[in-house]
């Protein structure tokens, strides 16, 4: 004979199950407002608080490197271009300062052309020739122009700036004042102090041989003496163009002669526009022989 059911068998124990469920349940219900479940309740909550604030601060960690990463990528992109913009506005810059010099510097000239009392022919330096020993230009102008050799050049302010030494028919060279091979013979303005200018390259000019009775100051101007003995026999430089200025003076108490450093008037190194001129000539037309 088959046993029978277990539910069949017993059914007053699945009765009893669940009506321990349903006292179980309603005790957790009325128990659920009391302190010591309140507190198992904190306490599991603060349990998972705590496990789960790991995985928080994880996540926005990641989210703040991302950020973080977006951040620099936007600044570098910034950065760059600004530094651009930064070499763009310097160049524009640096280019209106240079057209500016230029056309002080040209607008010097024509003053001085309109001004001076002798012919003359505006020359661009088109080539430099710079070494220890040597200072040289080229100017756009030759015997096409009428520039002969030994005429004189001058720029702004009526100042001396050398004498060519060689023409073609286009262009001519021309050695300026600073060339160790240059002399002419100057004098301080105010006392009337006459010694020989030579050219030093870069470094100042050397004021040679001035009477050490006669007074040489710091920032006296030194102008050409243009000494005329007769209308036939003059120097080869007018008289009265600068020269530049004393920025030291050396001299010894018992020597009877004095020298003195001298900057030039025109910066020979960057001047762009001189005048050339025509129609005076020295009695010494050998541009190599002092005057």
């Amino acid at each position: 004979m088959l046993p029978r059911d277990r539910g069949e068998r017993n059914p007053q124990a699945g009765l009893v199950a669940v009506g321990v469920v349903l006292l179980f349940n309603g005790l957790l219900f009325l128990l659920s407002s009391s302190a010591p479940v309140l507190a198992v309740q904190g306490a599991a909550g603060q349990v998972v608080r705590t496990l789960s604030e790991p995985v928080a601060a994880v996540g926005r960690g990641a989210a703040s490197v991302r950020d973080l990463f977006v951040d620099i990528r936007s600044l570098q992109a910034r950065l760059t271009a600004l530094l651009d913009e930064r070499d763009q506005l310097a160049a524009e810059a640096a280019r209106i300062a240079s057209l500016e010099r230029e056309v002080a510097e040209l607008q010097a000239t024509l003053d001085l052309r309109a001004t001076t009392s002798f012919a003359t022919v505006a020359a661009q330096v088109v080539a430099r020739d710079f070494a220890i020993d040597r200072r040289y230009i080229i100017l756009d102008v030759g015997s096409a122009d009428g520039v002969k050799l030994g005429d004189v050049v001058i720029g702004a302010g009526a100042s001396l700036a050398g004498r060519v030494v060689q023409v073609s028919d286009q262009s001519c060279q021309v050695r300026l004042l600073t060339d160790p091979e240059f002399s002419v013979t100057s004098e301080v303005a105010s006392t009337g102090a006459i010694g020989q200018v030579r050219g030093r390259a870069a470094n100042p000019l050397a004021f040679d041989d001035v009477d050490a009775q006669r007074q040489v100051l710091v920032g006296a101007e030194i102008t050409t003496s243009g000494i005329e003995l007769s209308p036939t026999l003059r120097s080869a430089f007018p008289r009265g163009l600068s020269v530049g200025r004393v920025v030291a003076v050396n001299s010894i108490a018992s020597a009877v002669l004095q020298s003195a450093d001298v900057q030039p008037t025109l910066d020979l190194d960057s001047v762009r526009t001189l005048l050339v001129i025509l129609n005076y000539r020295g009695g010494l037309p050998d541009p190599s022989v002092t005057p």
